[in-house]
């Protein structure tokens, strides 16, 4: 099942084999946890929100249109479930610093420079974090997921007009608050 399409799978799923779904959980389960973990900043939050995607999908995959896009429709169940999280929720969290920067190469980076990338890895999350949830989602799709505006655009179901001006929006706040680092 491993090599099946994803269309494959969804058909064996509604033909009554609900193992296929298994394969589409494999498949998917680790990107959907990385867009969750992006956009709420917490593992185990992450690890619920696409949990519950997944939860989603396979009560709504039997009513799933073929032809459409598998991959698609799990980003879009987890990046709505995320943003309605993140309406609700009242206190924000800043991520780790750890989860923030990719481990440097030791020995090719001095510690000042270190120090100024950890500090601007952590401007970032902040920045991006502060963003309202719509912009968020975009940035987060466009920039980590590199999902193309039309990609996105079927992700949640917005225009494409809508996507971009989302966007924009999101990398002008993100350069005012993150000017004091242009110099650096």
């Amino acid at each position: 099942m491993q090599n099946a399409s994803d269309e494959a799978l969804v058909k064996q799923f509604k033909q009554g084999d609900d193992s296929a779904f298994n394969g589409i959980v494999r498949r998917y389960q680790e990107k959907l946890y990385y867009v969750a973990l992006r956009m709420v900043n917490d593992h185990d939050e992450a690890s619920d929100l696409s949990q519950e995607a997944f939860v989603r999908a396979y009560q709504g995959l039997s009513k799933f249109e073929e032809g459409s896009s598998v991959y698609t429709w799990l980003y879009r169940i987890v990046v709505n479930l995320c943003i309605n999280h993140l309406r609700a929720r009242k206190a924000r969290q800043i991520v780790s610093l750890d989860a923030l920067v990719e481990p440097l190469a030791s020995g090719k980076h001095r510690p000042d420079q270190e120090l100024e990338q950890r500090d601007f890895g952590e401007a970032v999350q902040q920045a991006v974090e502060q963003l309202p949830p719509r912009q968020k989602a975009v940035f987060i799709l466009r920039q980590y997921e590199q999902l193309s505006h039309e990609e996105i655009a079927r992700t949640l179901g917005r225009s494409v007009g809508a996507v971009k001006a989302n966007y924009f929006h999101a990398v002008q706040k993100l350069q005012k608050s993150l000017a004091e680092f242009k110099e650096t």
